[in-house]
């Protein structure tokens, strides 16, 4: 909890007491995701670090949860974090930030499928309608594709939200920065 002590609020106090779970994918974007949580915590955030499989081979665990104060969870056990922070009851998280998000997570989401643990997130924080955040981060083939198209067009019907990658050497790129930005606009 030290981390959290010595940074919090140090930039601003719009996001204090607010809880946001940091979801981070397996895309290279994911070594941005530090510094997002981060600029989080500077503005008065708390964030929980959940980190897929496939995101553990880009970042450690340990890295998120160095910055963050807080163990990063990387599956869902019998305690059951994925309803202890998403589930549809008062001590609910304010937040589900999906950064990076992949093709593959977005497109298993908007169809239903809950085969990680930052997609058994996803479906938890729809059920209880928490408001969700995607940031995406892939080539630009990738987020061509119709059929990724086609899910995040889904995804918007439902609600969830998406920051614009910035398009840059035929990728989206993440800009954390812009992400920090668009979370401290929308997170009342």
């Amino acid at each position: 909890m030290v981390h959290q002590e010595t940074i919090s609020s140090t930039k601003s106090k719009k996001l204090k007491g607010k809880r946001i779970v940091l979801a981070v994918c397996g895309s290279i974007a994911a070594i941005e995701a530090p510094k997002l949580a981060r600029e989080l915590m500077r503005h008065g955030a708390e964030v929980i670090p959940v980190l897929s499989e496939a995101g553990q081979t880009v970042i450690h665990p340990w890295a998120l949860e160095c910055v963050t104060g807080k163990k990063t969870i990387t599956e869902i056990t019998g305690f059951c974090e994925h309803i202890e922070h998403c589930g549809d009851w008062e001590g609910k998280v304010d937040m589900l930030l999906i950064c990076p998000a992949t093709a593959n997570t977005i497109s298993k989401i908007a169809t239903g499928i809950d085969d990680s643990v930052v997609t058994t997130y996803a479906s938890t924080a729809l059920g209880a309608k928490i408001p969700i955040v995607i940031a995406l981060a892939m080539h630009e083939s990738m987020i061509n594709n119709p059929f990724v198209q086609e899910n995040i067009a889904k995804l918007k019907k439902t609600g969830v939200r998406f920051v614009d990658p910035k398009m840059e050497e035929e990728k989206a790129k993440l800009d954390w920065e812009k992400v920090c930005g668009f979370v401290l606009k929308n997170l009342k």
